[in-house]
């Protein structure tokens, strides 16, 4: 059975992270992000909170837009599952860049709200 409720708050949170990665909002950022956050990028490079956080805030590369498909909320006691697909397009030192890739992220629903534990991109294949 489909918890609507939850289904409608990750989508929210998420949408909400996005909006705070493209305003490069550092203040919002730490407050999403758990406190032991990994961030894992498609090429494989991990990043823990403090570095993930610390590349947002050097500019290494700017956030500019970010669609996402096929997404699919699975809730499983306090973590929620959010997968599916996206398109970023970054700004990587003045060179646009765009990524299609899979995802997953991991949100734990804390006392608080939620709160993004973990994010995993895989690079899809060119068609």
């Amino acid at each position: 059975m489909k918890n609507f409720a939850i289904e409608s708050q990750v989508l929210a949170a998420d949408e909400a992270r996005y909006q705070a990665l493209y305003r490069q909002d550092l203040e919002a950022l730490e407050r999403m992000l758990a406190d032991d956050y990994v961030h894992t990028h498609a090429n494989g490079k991990i990043d823990d909170k403090a570095a993930f956080l610390a590349s947002i805030e050097a500019a290494r590369y700017r956030f500019v837009d970010a669609r996402r498909s096929e997404q699919c909320v699975r809730i499983s006691g306090p973590v929620v599952l959010l997968s599916g697909k996206t398109r970023t397009t970054l700004d990587a030192g003045g060179q646009t860049k765009v990524m299609d890739n899979a995802f997953v992220t991991v949100w734990t629903q804390a006392e608080d709200g939620l709160r993004l534990l973990h994010w995993q991109a895989t690079k899809l294949l060119e068609a």
